[in-house]
């Protein structure tokens, strides 16, 4: 049996080494306030800010998790720092990188997108928790709608306030916060045609070429249908 292949993202990239220099400035620059006059302190202050910040953004790249998918022969596992998601590779029906026109030329956008095959086997997985952070990462999703015109401008209200009751394609009936999200994927499939969107700071490589290394797992692992 094949071992599951891990992706290691590239928003965790440099994380340490963010650390260590930041850490290191604040280090170096705290003794000098002590020794330098008040005409130089103004740009050690300055200096000081830019180290903490250098800081503070690498703790935030450690947040991360170590690995933001994991390719199993039966499962397109994603995970996320609270939590995570799993569909098997036979409900996938099609995986690519989304495109929307603007004027005459096709825009590509930094995301994998994902069109599943049957929601009810992926809405009753999902954690509250996980859900109102998905739908709270997904609104510039809707922005882009509103700025490619694929959204009117007067109905960007109902696009962000998702009902919070949902019958799935089967007649599955959902509540809250599960059926919030069934919504949000039908108009995320309606505005780019994919259910999910995984942004490319998740990725490994380029989105490209990410997405063919999912077709190829999907290729060989998806089951034909009757």
């Amino acid at each position: 049996m094949q071992q599951t292949r891990h992706i290691e993202p590239m928003s965790r990239r440099h994380g340490p080494t963010l650390i260590l220099a930041g850490g290191a400035g604040i280090l170096m620059l705290l003794p000098l306030l002590y020794w330098l006059g008040d005409s130089a302190r103004l740009v050690l202050v300055f200096l000081l800010l830019v180290c903490v910040v250098t800081l503070v953004l690498g703790l935030l790249k450690l947040r991360e998790p170590v690995y933001s998918f994991s390719l199993s022969a039966d499962n397109l596992h994603f995970h996320h720092r609270i939590g995570g998601w799993s569909l098997h590779w036979n409900n996938i029906i099609r995986i690519d990188q989304p495109r929307v026109n603007s004027g005459l030329e096709l825009v590509s956008l930094p995301y994998v997108g994902i069109k599943i095959r049957d929601y009810d086997e992926f809405l009753p997985l999902m954690t509250p928790r996980l859900i109102v952070h998905l739908l709270t990462e997904q609104r510039p999703l809707l922005a882009m709608g509103v700025r490619y015109g694929a959204i009117d401008r007067s109905r960007l209200h109902d696009w962000l306030i998702e009902d919070n009751h949902y019958r799935s394609a089967a007649g599955r009936h959902y509540q809250g916060l599960a059926a919030m999200l069934g919504h949000r994927m039908s108009h995320l499939r309606e505005l780019y045609g994919y259910d999910l969107l995984v942004h490319e700071s998740s990725l490994d490589r380029d989105t490209r070429d990410f997405v063919q290394l999912l077709r190829h797992y999907l290729a060989e692992r998806a089951a034909p249908l009757s």
